[in-house]
């Protein structure tokens, strides 16, 4: 132990004792400031050095010396590590004020969100705004549909108002009718409803137009509404632009003081970091001049670490101030985000409720004007029903003061006038040959068609045998043209009429025409016209053709039921127009209730074959010649015949009864042919059977074709085809090879009845009707 070393140690431990009450003095000065250790270890420190200048001015030896320097060493290594310490919780709060930067940029981000969310409103608007616009267009769209249903519902009332009409009219023709005799009291009857219908109408008028005159303020009104939603809807629109415009004012101004905030954040935070970074460097230099204490005085670390702890505490105030900052300035930014917002939905709200008014306002102006427009049109029905009243009674007036004056069949009748001539018939009738060629010339050079000299041959027997004739082939070969050209070729133009049939006729009234027992007149139909004009003097002794175009267009067995009858019927042969008597009948009608057919007329029908046409029921075929044309014309020379004298039907019929006199053994040849060698076989191979209807055929055919220098296999072959082998047609329970045998032993033996002739017609149907079933 050195000298004096007790003593240095009492005197040591005397400050050594006082660091508690250095510490609650240090402590009852600064406050709050000594938590984070800064104060604490500027105390020790000044205590180290106090202590030092206690052993320095003590004097005492070396050894003491020594001894009090390593205390203070000790005491500067404790202060070291305090100071380590101390920046380590300095390194803490810089993170620490990371986390609040970080949290400062989530805020920053949360409001340009917010920002952006503001646009996507304005954007929502702007589209709210044009779905507006889109909806008015729509309405103003909706509106002229609507006046386009209106103007079809006129129409439909329109259509309503003539078929009330007609019912009406139809009601009243029976009412008179049925009532003749009572005319005069029903007229004064009717002339008392029509004062009251006057009188109602003129009420109605009167109350219509007191309607039409509110429709006219109320629709006044409305305009003046409409002005006032137009400029509602103005104001509307400048008020959402000018909050729009505010709106957009506001996140811009609030954006850039945000932007502005967060920049002096930035810097805040920069001035932090570089205050840390000062301080650090402070500290490193203190280090430094504490690990050479020599080279600084302690009163400059004393003063060095005031300045330290006074930027510490500065640092740390400002620190402590900048979040409480931010928050109020987003809680501003949150309250005024909430406003808007709740300004938004204000504007939204009343929006609804403009759109409301708007659209009850438009659906009240569409509902004033469909009354407008029910009552001008209500106005021009009863204008039309007034006017038609006073039709009907001029008609009636008209009706009764005629009596019985006038014509139930004035075209009819005006033709006993003009065609009561008759036609002098001094013609010579030429051979049936050289009739069939003049035919073949004028046929060509009238009409412009080419047949062969076979074809007409069987037209012209087909004439003899029967008053029907069918020609059937596809569209555009001349099927109207040939039946139009043969009056020409029998010297009058004049001697036809053609009858376009139509897809509706199911009735012989159709055809016929039908009788008006209001106008008391009967409507006669072309066809009727066409049967009277060919019993006219003028033409009753000229071959005359009526002909019925696309006659299967309808089923002909019901519309043209009646002439089938008539023509099966030889001494009566007539049709039925009415069922009573008509006041002054034309002079040909039988018994003012029936028109005669007469035994001139041919009638035609021209058929197709496709999706739009009905098939003829066998009964039709069984009664008519049926021909089909070729689909190729021959090539004819130039012919230059002069036109023919007209032909008299009295020597035609005379012509056909000498052929038949003449060749009425080829026609027998014929029959026994069929009877010997294919009546058996065709009953029972194929059920088909024929009676005594096709034997007074050929006996009226074969003749006629023979005569005019046909052959009788040609018009065996054309009867096969035509009448007995065409209900094989679509036959499928007939095998393909039962038709292939009879195809080869019926051409073997029509051969053998007339080796001169190719049965061709015969062949070309079994040919058909093969490879219909998939053979060749």
């Amino acid at each position: 132990m050195w000298p004096g070393q007790q003593a240095a140690s009492e005197r040591s431990a005397v400050p050594r004792a006082r660091p508690p009450a250095s510490a609650a003095a240090t402590t009852g000065l600064d406050g709050p400031k000594e938590k984070d250790g800064t104060a604490a270890l500027l105390t020790e420190i000044q205590q180290v050095a106090a202590e030092a200048q206690v052993v320095l001015a003590a004097g005492d030896e070396p050894d003491s010396a020594a001894s009090g320097l390593g205390q203070a060493w000790q005491l500067y290594r404790m202060l070291a590590k305090r100071q380590a310490e101390a920046v380590d919780a300095l390194a803490g709060q810089g993170e620490r004020l990371r986390v609040e930067r970080a949290e400062l940029d989530a805020a920053v981000a949360s409001q340009t969100a917010e920002a952006t969310a503001l646009q996507e409103q304005r954007a929502a608007l702007d589209d709210r705004t044009e779905l507006l616009d889109r909806k008015e267009r729509d309405l103003s769209g909706r509106e002229q549909a609507a006046d386009a249903q209106l103007a079809q519902r006129r129409a439909e009332a329109g259509r309503e108002l003539e078929t009330w009409l007609a019912d009406q009219r139809r009601t009243t023709v029976d009412a008179l009718d049925t009532e003749r005799q009572a005319w005069q009291t029903r007229w004064s009857e009717a002339q008392r409803r029509l004062t009251d219908a006057q009188a109602a109408l003129d009420q109605r008028e009167s109350e219509l137009t007191q309607w039409e005159r509110d429709l006219r303020s109320t629709q006044l009104r409305l305009a003046d509404e409409r002005e006032d939603v137009t400029e509602l809807k103005a104001a509307l629109k400048e008020q959402q632009a000018g909050r729009a415009e505010r709106i957009e004012r506001e996140v811009t101004s609030r954006t850039d003081q945000l932007l502005q905030q967060m920049e002096e954040d930035q810097r805040r935070l920069a001035a932090v970091t570089e205050g840390k970074e000062r301080l650090s460097a402070r500290l490193a230099e203190y280090d430094s001049a504490l690990a050479s204490l020599g080279g600084m005085t302690l009163g400059q670390a004393v003063e060095r670490m005031a300045e330290l702890r006074a930027e510490n505490a500065r640092l740390l105030e400002e620190n402590a101030t900048a979040p409480r900052a931010d928050a109020r300035v987003l809680e501003q930014l949150r309250q005024q985000v909430i406003q808007l917002a709740a300004g938004n939905e204000e504007l939204v709200r009343e929006r609804g409720e403009l759109e409301s008014a708007l659209q009850r306002d438009r659906i009240a102006v569409n509902e004033r004007q469909n009354y407008l427009e029910s009552n001008n049109w209500l106005r021009a029905a009863n204008s039309q029903l007034q006017q038609l009243l006073n039709e009907e009674a001029a008609k009636l007036k008209a009706t009764a003061d005629a009596g019985k004056e006038g014509h139930a069949f004035p075209a009819c009748s005006h033709m006993d006038r003009e065609l009561g001539t008759p036609w002098p018939s001094d013609a010579r009738t030429p051979e049936l040959s050289e009739l069939v060629r003049q035919m073949q010339s004028v046929i060509c050079q009238k009409a412009g068609l080419s047949y062969g000299l076979s074809d007409l041959r069987l037209v012209l027997a087909g004439m003899a045998m029967s008053r029907l004739h069918l020609f059937q082939g596809i569209s555009g070969i001349g099927k109207t043209g040939l039946a139009r050209a043969l009056a020409t070729a029998f010297g009058s133009d004049t001697s036809v009429a053609v009858v376009p049939v139509q897809a509706g006729w199911r009735d012989p009234q159709d055809l016929m025409g039908y009788y008006n027992s209001f106008d008391r007149i009967f409507y006669e139909s072309d066809f009727t016209k066409a049967l009277y004009r060919a019993q006219c003097p003028a033409f009753k002794d000229r071959p005359f053709f009526i002909v019925l175009d696309e006659m299967n267009l309808s089923h002909p067995e019901q519309y043209f039921s009646g002439v089938l009858s008539a023509l099966a019927i030889k001494d009566r042969s007539r049709l039925t127009l009415t069922t009573a008597p008509v006041r002054n009948p034309p002079d040909l009608l039988i018994d003012g209730t029936h028109i005669a057919v007469p035994d001139n007329v041919w009638f035609i029908g021209t058929a197709n074959h496709d999706e739009t046409t009905v098939g003829f029921a066998d009964k039709t075929y069984d009664r008519a010649f049926v021909l089909e044309l070729p689909w190729q014309h021959p090539e004819l020379p130039e012919m230059a015949t002069a036109l023919p004298e007209p032909l008299g039907y009295r020597g035609l019929t005379h012509a056909f009864t000498e052929a038949q006199a003449t060749y009425g053994a080829q026609a027998g040849d014929i029959i026994d042919f069929l009877d010997t060698h294919w009546r058996s076989r065709l009953a029972e191979d194929m059920r088909i059977g024929w009676g005594n209807r096709l034997e007074l055929q050929i006996n009226e055919f074969a003749p006629v074709a023979v005569a005019a220098k046909g052959s009788p296999g040609e018009a065996l072959d054309h009867l096969l085809a035509t009448r007995i082998l065409r209900s094989i047609r679509g036959r499928y329970d007939i095998h393909a090879d039962t038709l292939d045998t009879l195809r080869t032993d019926l051409v073997e033996s029509l051969l053998r009845f007339d080796s001169e002739h190719e049965p061709a017609s015969t062949q070309r149907l079994l040919d058909d009707e093969i490879r219909s079933r998939g053979r060749r």
